[in-house]
């Protein structure tokens, strides 16, 4: 049992032996799980010896009198012959079993033969009496349990209660202890999900999880229907299966007439205002016909708006109604929604069986307005309904590829992938083919099918500028760089040279395909005009992603995270779908290279989840491949192994070179951190391929110094310099100052002990290499060492401290300690290390500190982070002691010593 290790503890508790009164009443809402409790204690109770007596409550049998009680007593009542005779005579005639006889029986009586029973049992052995749906049980049986609960006292009997709602039985005493059952909180909630049969990932899980709220049975019912259906709606309403629609709906069969049309409009209004459903309600009524719905508890009337008790009690009200009455309240709903054109369109679809084309294009428009606020899942709706509704094959053609992008924003690469097939099969028109394709490219490159994604955008047309502002050619450059493929870059950059190359800043896309296929022989150009690109207002969201990718590409970290934070905040509950994972797992690399590992982290956790759950897509498995990474950099090696092998395991045969390297790479540095010299050196040798050549053009160079280190301790210093100078060639004068940083480290390690010097400090002359930290710290470090070797203590010294400063504030575990050791071999006394106050905070908090330092308010923090103000006031309010400090104004001296510590 997930989650209920509370409501367990209290029900062991409520019917110990030790209890005044062994009594427990379990409350709370259908589906929440009070059942399998009682099935539980039940278990439970049996296997320790006690007998075990149990009665439902049903609604068929509520006027049946004593119903209930004969159930719960049938499997003993042949004990009844040994009760005194006007109690045994009294128990029989309620079960209509005693001699014929017309009048009643005697409740009191009947009580009495019902305590004396249970008595009798328990003292051969525990009782425990558990009564499930209460609310439904007949009258009679809850008077004589009623009597039952008050004569507990001293017996060794269990009496364990469940009813619905939230309302305590008027029959039951007051001194039976009462225990509410809440929905499952988010964690547990994910854990009962993920031990479903077929469990759900990606949009259909969070959709599920987000319906369910916590229902233990909607949660578990749900996923069966989505495992059987494949899949849920987007948005609306989710179809519930028969044991929902039974569990939630049974009370509105009681309601007045009235009062059932009216929750049926409201639940097919989906969030329009009260007035609004009160408009669409017949002429003449008034707001009392909501009152026997409020109190039968499903619905709480609030002078704006009406809110159902749970989400699935709206779904199971509407799709208990036959299909003629659905209609008429959304046609009724759409006359009164004539001033929301977004609802209105969709209470019109609702209720439209045949094609329309003015209901489709009202639908189109809704979503293309749900698409500018970055609503996909309302906007994939929207154009899936609007090409089913609409006439003409070509609007039909270009909804579905439209919904097939926003699957793609939305992170739902099967519906992409839906939509897009269809799309590419109907299409007729020459103009839009090259973008359909691009489409179909870009979801097969998501899913790991690079070589099916490049033969579908392999095409002179790309090139052309209307494919430019289509994005089509950046789709074709941006397989091609994932891929690695010498192949498909060459051919790219053979088609790039037929371009007209005046205006190298016309648009983004065009940077991105320059900068991405040959990012050194074009990345000072393209640095020169990317700060007032990227500055343009006006952006949009893909194109504030490929900028944001393209600087990553370029070394403008800082420029990177400031874009890719604008799309996937880590602190948003949905950052990890956007794009399908891409845009998060490239600003979980930019402040990887930033040094902010916290962030990064924070970034790609739930992503890499879902790829070792199962759901293999580049971006997962680039999530993977970050964590690896951080996992090697911050003193967990074996998991980083682990974790590097599984990425490998995916990204080798699908060939996304791109992220090979980058799994190597963290394999690298987790063998580096557990001192496995030879082990580093076979990983990062297989970043380049068997002659030298960088196997990946661009990602491979960044791990040559990296290789030169491991290829010094292992015996292979002459095979890394082939590899620097092929590298080098690669290269030629178009290096970024990091990698320029890099090369020259990597020189330094392979030149001769006269010449290192020389090379290290070549590495750190320029003052830009202190943007990325880690790498700056490994040149300060193995400076140091080659100072001590040279008998330079004192400048070596200087050098190990440096190193050791910004190790520690990073989190570098097995980099700190090396350069600790080196100090102490240099004579230095080294006290215990320690990381930053500031990046000892928990991410979001570094992030508030951060905000608070610029000067920011609580309320404009809030507002950056979707916090409120007084949450953003606690976290400094607690981060205050933890940094030392007693004032906000303090705050920007902190931040600023930490940077300073990255030096």
């Amino acid at each position: 049992m997930i989650g209920r290790q509370r409501e367990r503890a209290a029900i062991a508790e409520a019917l110990a032996p030790s209890a005044p009164v062994a009594s427990l009443l379990l409350l709370g809402e259908p589906g929440v799980g009070k059942t399998t409790l009682l099935d539980s204690a039940a278990d439970t109770a049996s296997a320790a010896g006690a007998t075990v007596l149990r009665v439902r409550g049903s609604a068929a049998e509520t006027e049946l009198a004593f119903a209930g009680l004969h159930q719960l007593l049938l499997p003993v009542l042949d004990r009844a012959e040994g009760l005194p005779v006007r109690q045994r005579a009294a128990l029989l005639s309620a079960f209509g079993l005693g001699d014929d006889n017309p009048a009643p029986p005697d409740l009191m009586m009947m009580s009495l033969a019902v305590l004396t029973l249970a008595s009798q049992l328990a003292s051969a052995r525990q009782l425990l009496l558990v009564v499930d749906d209460v609310q439904w049980l007949d009258h009679g049986s809850c008077q004589v349990l009623g009597f039952l609960a008050r004569r507990l006292a001293g017996e060794p009997i269990g009496l364990l209660l469940a009813a619905r709602g939230t309302r305590r039985p008027d029959w039951l005493d007051r001194s039976v202890p009462e225990l509410l059952v809440p929905s499952l909180p988010p964690a547990e909630a994910e854990e009962l999900l993920s031990t479903q049969p077929d469990a759900p990932a990606g949009p259909a899980r969070r959709r599920i999880l987000e319906t369910a709220a916590g229902n233990p049975l909607a949660l578990v019912e749900l996923a069966r229907q989505a495992a059987r259906d494949g899949g849920l709606p987007a948005t609306g309403h989710v179809p519930v299966t028969d044991l929902l629609e039974r569990t939630f709906a049974a009370q509105v069969d009681e309601l007045p007439a009235a009062s059932r049309g009216a929750l049926l409009l409201a639940a097919a209004a989906e969030g329009a205002g009260l007035a609004d459903v009160m408009a669409a309600l017949p002429p003449g009524t008034d707001v009392e016909v909501w009152r026997p719905a409020e109190q039968a508890g499903l619905i709480r009337l609030h002078p704006d708006r009406i809110d159902f008790r749970h989400p699935l009690v709206r779904s199971a009200i509407y799709g208990a109604a036959p299909f003629a009455e659905r209609r008429r309240a959304h046609l009724a709903l759409a006359a009164a929604l004539r001033g929301d054109p977004d609802r209105r369109a969709w209470q019109l679809s609702a209720a439209t069986v045949a094609p329309d084309a003015s209901v489709a294009g009202a639908l189109e428009e809704t979503a293309l307005r749900a698409v500018a606020r970055g609503a996909m899942a309302e906007a994939v709706a929207g154009l899936e309904r609007a090409a089913q509704l609409g006439t003409d094959p070509a609007d039909r053609v270009r909804r579905l590829a439209t919904a097939a992008y926003a699957s793609v924003l939305a992170g739902d690469l099967g519906q992409a992938e839906a939509f897009a097939a269809p799309a590419l099969e109907a299409n007729r028109d020459p103009m839009t083919e090259g973008w359909i394709c691009g489409l179909s490219s870009l979801v097969a490159m998501l899913t790991l099918r690079l070589e099916r994604a490049f033969a579908l955008v392999d095409s002179d047309g790309l090139m052309h500028p209307a494919a430019i502002g289509a994005g089509v050619s950046t789709i074709a450059t941006g397989v091609a760089y994932h891929s690695g493929s010498p192949a498909q870059r060459a051919r790219l950059r053979a088609l790039l040279e037929r371009r007209d190359m005046q205006d190298i800043a016309s648009h983004p896309f065009h940077l991105w395909d320059l900068g991405v296929t040959d990012p050194f022989l074009h990345g000072a150009s393209i640095r020169h005009v990317l700060p007032a690109v990227a500055a343009a207002p006006g952006r949009l969201p893909t194109e504030l992603h490929t900028l944001g990718v393209l600087c990553l590409v370029l070394d403008e970290t800082e420029t990177a995270v400031s874009l890719l934070g604008e799309l996937v905040n880590p602190q948003w509950e949905d950052a990890d779908a956007f794009h399908a994972g891409m845009t998060a797992a490239d600003l979980a690399w930019a402040n990887v290279d930033g040094g902010r590992w916290a962030d990064a982290r924070l970034g790609v956790e739930r992503l890499a989840v879902r790829f070792l759950d199962g759901e293999h897509t580049l971006g997962s498995v680039r999530a993977l491949t970050v964590l690896a990474t951080l996992h090697a950099l911050t003193g967990e090696p074996g998991t980083a192994l682990r974790h590097a092998a599984a990425a490998l395991a995916v990204t080798e045969p699908a060939g996304a070179l791109g992220t090979v390297v980058r799994a190597r790479r963290a394999a690298g540095l987790a063998a580096t951190a557990l001192g496995d010299h030879a082990a580093a050196h076979r990983h990062l040798r297989g970043v380049f391929d068997a002659a030298g050549h960088p196997l990946h053009h661009h990602l491979s160079c960044y791990a040559v110094a990296d290789l030169a280190a491991a290829a010094v301790l292992t015996g292979h210093a002459d095979e890394a310099r082939t590899v620097l100078a092929r590298v080098g060639a690669e290269v030629g004068d178009g290096a970024s100052a990091r990698l320029r940083q890099t090369l020259d480290r990597a020189a330094a390690l392979l030149a001769d002990p006269t010449d290192a010097g020389r090379l290290f400090l070549a590495a750190l002359a320029d003052p830009t290499g202190r943007r990325w930290p880690f790498e700056r710290a490994q040149v300060w470090l193995e400076y140091g060492e080659w100072l001590r070797r040279q008998r330079r203590i004192a400048d070596a010294r200087e050098a190990l401290t440096r190193a050791r400063e910004i190790f520690d504030g990073l989190g570098a575990v097995h980099w700190s300690a090396r350069a600790e050791a080196e100090l102490r071999a240099a004579g230095v006394t080294v006290a215990q290390g320690r990381p930053s106050a500031l990046r000892s905070l928990t991410p979001q908090r570094q992030r508030i500190v951060r905000l608070a330092a610029q000067g920011l308010t609580n309320r404009e923090i809030g507002e950056r982070l979707f916090l409120s103000p007084r949450t953003v006031g606690t976290h400094l309010y607690q981060a205050f002691p933890a940094l030392g400090v007693s004032s906000r104004s303090q705050l920007r001296d902190v931040v600023e010593q930490d940077a300073a510590a990255g030096l």
